[in-house]
C-alpha cells in the first residue's frame, strides 16, 4: 500500500492490518512464556510502526488550522523526523526538521533520506535544541528558514508526543482486545516519550497489564517519567495495571552495547524479525531477561508491539541497515 493510500486510513484501521502473531522463540519457550509480535515495522517502508500513529492526530490538527508546513524536531538519526518527511510529501505538505547538533559535513543516512524527500533541515546547537519547546525561541528561528506566515506552520514537539501524538496511539489497543483471556497477559511497550503507552493506557480495561520499556536512562527520574506518562493518557484514572521497566536502556537514549547487539542478531536468527537498536531490541532483551528470572509464571503470554524505526538500523555500525522507499 503506497503513503497516500494508507494515510487515508483511520488509526483503528492501522492497527488492524498487523494483528500480533505468535514468535517462536526457543529461550522465550523454555522460560514458558509465549511471545507475541504485533509488527508496525510491516505498516509501511518509510512511515513506519508507532510514528505513524503518534502523528495522526497532529496531521488532523494541521489541516482543521490549515497549515502547510509541519515543523518538528529530531536527531541525525530520527525515525520522527524520517517518517514526518515521508508523510508531508504524501500529502503534498512543507516539512522542515529542525536537528540536534551542528551540520555534518556528510548528512546520515536518514538525513539524507528526509532531504530527497523534500524536508527543509535546520541544524541547531545542542544547546540551543534545549529550548525546542520555547515558543519566543522558535519566533525567532523559523521566519529565518521558512517562507511562510505563521498560521501556516503547525509544529509538532519532538517525537510527536503531546495530546495529538496520544490520540492515534489509542487505536493500537484494538488489536489486542482481540485476545481473551488478557489476565494471563502482559502487553509490551518500548517507550521513549511515552505517548504510545499513555495512549493504550487511555483506553485499557480493568485486568489488563502494560509494562513499558523504557529506551533511555531514568534513575532517580522514573517516578516523574511515570507521571509524565499518566498526564499523557488523559485519564483520571488509569484502569489496567501498569509499570516502567528502566533496567534495559543499554546506557541511555540511541546507546547499546555487546549484549543487546548479540541479543538481537540471535533473535533475528532465531525469528527472521529484524529489530531496532533503539527501541525494539531493548524491549525484547528485558522481555527475555525478566521471563528467565522467572518474572511470569510459566503459560504466561506476552504481547509486545514493535514499533518499527528499522532505518536507525544504520546508525549502529555492524547491523545490516533495512529501510525501504514508498512506492
Amino acid at each position: 500500500m503506497n503513503a497516500r493510500a494508507l494515510l487515508q486510513l483511520s488509526p483503528s484501521a492501522w492497527s488492524r492490518l498487523n494483528r500480533a502473531q505468535p514468535i517462536d522463540y526457543p529461550p522465550l519457550q523454555q522460560s514458558g512464556v509465549q511471545l507475541y509480535l504485533k509488527r508496525e515495522d510491516l505498516l509501511h517502508p518509510t512511515i513506519s510502526g508507532n510514528k505513524l500513529y503518534k502523528l495522526h492526530g497532529h496531521l488532523q490538527a494541521a489541516q482543521q488550522r490549515q497549515c502547510r508546513v509541519l515543523v518538528s524536531f529530531g536527531g541525525y538519526y530520527s525515525n520522527h523526523l524520517h517518517a514526518l518527511a515521508a508523510t508531508a510529501q504524501a500529502l503534498g505538505l512543507t516539512s522542515v526538521g529542525v536537528v540536534r547538533g551542528d551540520q555534518p559535513a556528510q548528512l546520515s543516512p536518514t538525513l539524507e533520506d528526509c532531504r530527497s524527500l523534500g524536508m527543509q533541515l535546520v541544524f541547531v546547537s545542542r544547546r540551543d535544541y534545549q529550548r525546542k519547546n520555547d515558543p519566543d525561541w522558535l519566533a525567532g528561528l523559523l521566519p529565518k528558514h521558512i517562507n511562510a506566515l505563521p498560521g501556516q506552520v503547525y509544529v509538532i514537539p519532538a517525537g510527536g508526543e503531546g495530546s495529538a501524538g496520544v490520540a492515534g496511539c489509542r487505536a493500537l489497543v484494538d488489536a489486542i482486545d482481540e485476545f481473551p483471556g488478557l489476565a494471563n497477559t502482559t502487553v509490551c511497550v518500548p517507550c521513549g516519550t511515552g505517548t504510545t503507552l499513555a495512549g493504550m493506557l487511555r483506553e485499557s480495561r480493568s485486568g489488563e497489564t502494560y509494562l513499558g520499556f523504557a529506551a533511555l536512562k531514568l534513575g532517580s527520574r522514573r517516578a516523574a517519567y511515570k507521571d509524565d506518562v499518566r498526564r499523557l493518557s488523559e485519564t483520571a484514572t488509569i484502569a489496567a495495571r501498569w509499570d516502567i521497566v528502566d533496567d534495559f536502556h543499554c546506557g541511555g537514549f540511541a546507546k547499546s552495547n555487546t549484549k543487546l547487539l548479540s541479543f538481537m542478531q540471535q533473535f533475528e536468527l532465531a525469528t527472521g524479525v529484524p529489530l531496532d537498536p533503539v527501541y525494539t531490541g531493548k524491549m525484547l532483551l528485558g522481555i527475555n531477561a525478566l521471563a528467565r528470572r522467572g518474572y511470569w509464571p510459566a503459560g504466561h503470554r506476552v504481547i509486545a508491539i514493535h514499533t518499527g524505526g528499522l532505518q536507525g538500523r544504520r546508525g549502529q555500525p555492524g547491523l545490516h541497515a533495512r529501510v525501504g522507499r514508498a512506492p
